[in-house]
């Protein structure tokens, strides 16, 4: 097994580092939130930059979606808010399982994605 020129070793190590910053930000904005929350403030202000704080409400749709589609149908407003499937429609294009006049309308090019996987 070659080494490729630690181009593998060094791409792992980044992923590994991203997911530790990832972390490290989620648990800084939870301390921000609540320090702002403690000041009763919105704006919080550091050396070189200010920090805005502002609360919004959060939908949350239940994991099983099938009572709010159905209800959504029935309500004539499901057309208004459905979007897209674009990976669903991806592979079905690749496949060649839609209409040609709709394929037609699209191009297809080569896109690469990398994993990562123990060894």
């Amino acid at each position: 097994m070659a080494n490729d020129n630690g181009l593998i070793d060094e791409f792992e190590k980044l992923q590994a580092l991203k997911k530790e910053i990832e972390l490290k930000e989620e648990e800084l904005k939870s301390k921000i939130i609540e320090l702002a929350q403690q000041k009763n403030t919105d704006l919080l202000f550091g050396t070189h930059k200010k920090c805005s704080v502002k609360g919004y409400t959060k939908v949350i749709y239940p994991e099983d979606k099938t009572a709010i589609i159905s209800l959504m149908k029935q309500k004539g407003i499901y057309e208004r808010f459905s979007m897209l499937n674009y990976m669903g429609l991806n592979s079905a294009i690749i496949k060649n399982e839609i209409d040609k006049e709709i394929t037609d309308l699209t191009k297809q090019e080569k896109a690469f994605r990398l994993s990562l996987k123990d060894i």
